[in-house]
């Protein structure tokens, strides 16, 4: 939302005025930057690719069970 608005507001974007600007609205609107690890990043990304491979298999379940369905009605 406030990216638009800068862009809207400032003619060249991005420039050191406007990224301030961002940030100022940002933390006004009561917006708060976390301080993030190498490690932290490393771990979300191992929680994401675990997540994804979770589903990836609940979904290829799914539909071994729905194409053993159609084999038995034929």
């Amino acid at each position: 939302m406030f990216v638009a608005q800068a862009k809207a507001k400032y003619s060249k974007w991005p420039n050191p005025g406007a990224s301030a600007w961002v940030a100022k609205k940002y933390q006004q609107a009561g917006g708060q930057y976390v301080e993030t690890t190498e490690a932290d990043r490393r771990r979300k990304m191992a929680q994401k690719k675990q997540q994804h491979a979770q589903e990836k298999k609940r979904s290829t379940k799914k539909e071994d069970k729905k194409s053993e369905k159609d084999k038995g009605k034929k």
